[in-house]
């Protein structure tokens, strides 16, 4: 009489189990699938945001991936202006670099969390790409995380102040601004300085 309710509890345990493997083995299969088409082309993967995604990045829970200059994730787009125009190695000590984030999502904002006060880094590159000046060794920052909300159609701009005393002239110089926290939200501007 006892071996009834253990017959039962392993039946039901074997349908689960059989309703586990049914519901599972066609995700298995969407997941083989997806990564063997990336190898067999060489490409690499990029999700595309989902209902769910959008959601959670809406109520604050996810944050957007990093993305990339020009027509960014969500809509962003980055620009760099850099003044004067003409770098006058003589007269000019400094220049300055303006960075603009724009929101060109017509219906969703964008939200960027920095875990200090610095908002961007700026670097000075050589022909070769060797960093020749960073902005940032010459600032003091404070350890006060903040967040920033971007709305649809909206921009903001953020600017440093860059000495040229490590540049030459008539040599190229790349003036690359970042977000230290998306080091993938990048922007790069290529100047000459003249003497």
């Amino acid at each position: 009489m006892r071996l009834q309710p253990a017959k039962c509890l392993i039946k039901s345990l074997n349908m689960k189990l059989s309703a586990a493997v049914v519901l599972l083995v066609p995700f298995l299969f969407a997941v083989s699938a997806y990564a063997t088409s990336d190898k067999d082309t060489g490409a690499k993967a990029t999700p595309t945001p989902t209902l769910l995604d959008d959601a959670l990045h809406f109520l604050h829970l996810k944050h957007p991936p990093g993305v990339k200059t020009g027509p960014l994730h969500h809509g962003l787009e980055l620009q760099l202006d850099i003044s004067p125009d003409d770098i006058a190695l003589s007269t000019d000590h400094e220049i300055k670099v303006t960075v603009t984030v724009f929101n060109r999502s017509a219906k969703q904002f964008t939200h960027l969390d920095f875990p200090t006060s610095q908002r961007i880094e700026v670097l000075v590159k050589d022909a070769s790409g060797k960093v020749v000046n960073t902005w940032s060794e010459d600032q003091s920052f404070t350890n006060d995380p903040a967040s920033v909300n971007i709305n649809p159609g909206e921009r903001i701009e953020y600017s440093a102040n860059v000495a040229t005393r490590e540049m030459t002239a008539g040599k190229p110089y790349t003036i690359e601004a970042s977000f230290p926290s998306y080091p993938n939200l990048t922007v790069q501007k290529q100047v000459t300085p003249g003497k």
